[in-house]
């Protein structure tokens, strides 16, 4: 199902596009006037834009110009509806920057194909940017981790030999033990860190859930800005020993993803901000870990609330909107789901479900 904006100050033609589009299964939203078109624009990030060319305020024409020049909306597709015998009005709205036009008297299929072309394109065009964004990121951090693991591994490998020399000394064995200790525990998150970004097959292994999220949100913290507004970050993830079969650097990265909008989202909210992290099981036809990431914010807009996984959606001016469609892929990939919801006392709240498994479960290596 795609978002579709209809830009027509004709009332029937309006409710003809509107039934059109809608049989195609479409959610359409409807602008009357120009000048609300980039507004509009923003809070939807609809994927495709059906434009009548004659509006009552502003030329059809100046808003594809418009579209073309916000980076919000130059990839965003448009569809220009014009009228038999008016081909003047095609030629300047595909040099204006529109994608296609249609008639507006034309068969439903045809109306309904052209939408879904230009819908789909915008779906593909923006997963192939965010695999290229990842990409960089990953040959980025993959630099940064090689520079930081070779001094680590020297540090490690002294730490033992000082260990192996002065075994029997307990003094100094007070102060070798926690580099070891510490050095151990950074080369394995050095490890989750590059999972994390890493574009090839997942590597799932049996892990225990609560220490990865502890793990992660004390990572979150640690890169808070303290000039920044302070949130209260509480976790509870006491319950049992819950086993999941997943690549724990890509549930880090999910973690991270949802902490980070959390905090976000309570940025400019008045009042004491709180993001509390808690990790349940639900016991029923199959047994979950759940994860829940909650915050005590302004909550997610009920109409937005369908399309927070979509590829380059976003409602923030310089978000990049696909932060929660990864968050969303890594979780099913793990054979999870990731979904979204207002809280009853409001504020927003994030939940991950993973199958849990057993102490012997079978490692799937996944393709």
């Amino acid at each position: 199902m795609s978002t579709i904006l209809l830009v027509d100050d004709n009332p029937s033609d309006r409710a003809m596009f509107r039934r059109i589009l809608r049989s195609g299964g479409h959610t359409v939203h409807e602008v009357v006037r120009g000048a609300d078109v980039l507004a509009c624009i923003k809070e939807l990030r609809p994927h495709v834009v059906v434009l009548d060319v004659n509006l009552p305020d502003i030329d059809g024409h100046e808003i594809c110009r418009m579209l073309r020049k916000d980076p919000l909306s130059t990839g965003i597709p448009v569809l220009i509806l014009t009228v038999r015998d008016q081909r003047e009005d095609v030629v300047a709205g595909l040099t204006a920057g529109a994608d296609d036009y249609v008639l507006k008297d034309e068969a439903v299929e045809i109306i309904l194909a052209r939408v879904n072309r230009l819908a789909d394109y915008r779906k593909l065009s923006s997963i192939a940017v965010i695999n290229e964004q990842l990409a960089q990121i990953g040959r980025l951090l993959a630099g940064i981790v090689h520079e930081i693991r070779s001094p680590l591994a020297v540090i490690r490998g002294h730490a033992e030999l000082m260990q192996l020399v002065l075994d029997g000394n307990a003094q100094v064995q007070e102060y070798v033990e926690p580099i070891l200790r510490n050095s151990i525990l950074l080369q394995s998150r050095l490890d989750h860190l590059m999972a994390a970004v890493r574009t090839g097959p997942a590597s799932p292994h049996l892990i225990a859930v609560n220490p990865i999220v502890k793990e992660a949100t004390d990572l979150f913290k640690r890169g808070l800005d303290p000039r920044r507004k302070q949130v209260e970050i509480v976790v509870d993830a006491t319950e049992g020993r819950m086993m999941v079969v997943v690549d724990a650097g890509r549930l880090i990265q999910v973690m991270l993803n949802l902490l980070a909008n959390a905090y976000e989202a309570m940025a400019d909210f008045d009042g004491l901000g709180q993001i509390s992290v808690s990790v349940t099981t639900e016991h029923g036809e199959a047994d979950w870990a759940r994860i829940d990431v909650v915050d005590n914010g302004p909550g997610i807009p009920p109409q937005l609330l369908a399309r927070l996984f979509e590829p380059f959606f976003t409602t923030k001016e310089e978000g990049s909107g696909y932060g929660l469609y990864l968050a969303h892929e890594i979780i099913r990939e793990q054979g999870g789901r990731l979904e979204a919801s207002n809280g009853p006392q409001g504020g927003a709240c994030f939940t991950i479900w993973l199958p849990l498994a057993t102490e012997a479960a079978p490692v799937s290596r996944g393709e």
